[in-house]
């Protein structure tokens, strides 16, 4: 009995030390994802020039903000004080939720009694989709399709044109009168690869905003409605240059068990940071447009960043986000890295009414189109 004693007793002494082992880890994994939480809360108002590491953890805030809801009910079931490190960040972030999860009951639709029309936002890839055997033409299928979508205004990122699908077959394809474009990198007979503003209304006037050492742009076309102009900035922001076979390495997870993982790791962080800190200053000199506009205006198109970042928020400023206002579900509308990332956006003055949003679930292009019902 006596040998039985104290085998039990060193037993329970062993099983006290890995519980006293395991809640010292827990405590450190909670202190962890709090300071991930409340850098990625950061993020949004710290520019990626003077420090990159917020940036990084703004890319990941909902995953973080799971593990932080995770982490609570962990230490609730537990009962312990350490619930409170968890609770405090997520209080602190909790406004942020509606920037990627809407209720159902916040997407149902709205009538307007005026005027009403249809704006379209699409990164369309160069009107090119993958295949087995590389890149082949989607300009037929992905016209087609914004056709059913019946757009008033329409705006295009990665609009090119080529010697097989000219400016004149596109033109003829859409049903939509009016255009602006503008080719950041033409080719040799004056047309090549940009941006596009369609519209059934007449487009009054029209700029360019050129960012220098990049092949990213954004235009500006004041549209009339009726009596009422309309000022719609089509922005395509400097891109990650993350490419095919970085993406198809994260997608795979091949970097759970390459033993190469550090470098390519650090090529693909290397890639990131550069697009943060380029998209940032991009960002500083559309802000400064935008304030200047003597009209209503919308913002929409491809910024290349998520919603918990400086570039949105120096973009957004006093502007609505249209899935903010209108949307439902958690949506995304990158077609790639998890399918988890919401890059493409549109946000419109307060003298506006955003009545409907929506992303289609396509494939034409790496993107996902953005629509959105306007009162106007």
């Amino acid at each position: 009995m006596e040998n039985y004693g104290t085998y039990g007793s060193e037993k329970r002494r062993r099983g006290r030390k890995i519980g006293h082992l395991f809640n010292f880890v827990m405590v450190a994994v909670t202190i962890f994802f709090a300071v991930l939480m409340v850098s990625a809360f950061m993020a949004k108002y710290v520019d990626p020039a003077d420090t990159w590491f917020f940036a990084f953890a703004g890319l990941g805030a909902p995953l973080i903000f799971l593990a932080n809801v995770a982490l609570m009910l962990f230490w609730i079931v537990k009962w312990r004080l350490y619930v409170l490190i968890p609770l405090a960040v997520l209080l602190l972030c909790l406004g942020d939720v509606k920037l990627f999860f809407r209720s159902a009951k916040n997407g149902v639709p709205e009538e307007y009694d005026g005027t009403e029309f249809t704006f379209v936002t699409y990164n369309v890839m160069g009107f090119l989709k993958e295949a087995e055997d590389g890149l082949t033409s989607s300009l037929d299928e992905t016209v087609a399709f914004i056709n059913e979508l019946e757009p008033d205004i329409l705006c295009l990122q990665e609009y090119q044109t080529t010697y097989l699908n000219p400016k004149t077959k596109i033109d003829s394809m859409l049903n939509l009168r009016y255009d602006m474009i503008h080719y950041k990198v033409p080719n040799s007979y004056g047309e090549g690869w940009g941006l596009a503003v369609y519209s059934k209304y007449p487009i009054i006037a029209s700029g360019t905003i050129d960012y220098p050492e990049s092949s990213n742009s954004s235009i500006w076309a004041d549209v009339r409605i009726d009596s009422d102009t309309l000022r719609i900035f089509n922005n395509h922001l400097q891109t990650t240059s993350v490419n095919k076979e970085d993406r198809a390495y994260i997608d795979s997870q091949e970097y759970l068990h390459d033993e190469g993982r550090e470098e390519k790791v650090r090529n693909i962080a290397g890639k990131l940071w550069r697009g943060f800190t380029q998209r940032a200053g991009q960002a500083d000199s559309l802000a400064v447009a935008i304030a200047s506009s003597p009209y209503d205006v919308i913002v929409c198109g491809d910024f290349n960043d998520t919603p918990m970042s400086y570039v949105y928020t120096t973009i957004r400023g006093d502007l609505l986000d249209a899935f903010v206002e209108k949307g439902k579900g958690m949506p995304n509308t990158y077609n790639g890295l998890f399918n988890m990332f919401r890059i493409d956006y549109v946000m419109y003055s307060p003298g506006l009414k955003a009545l409907s949003y929506d992303s289609p679930e396509v494939t034409y292009s790496d993107h996902k189109p953005v629509v959105v019902q306007f009162g106007f």
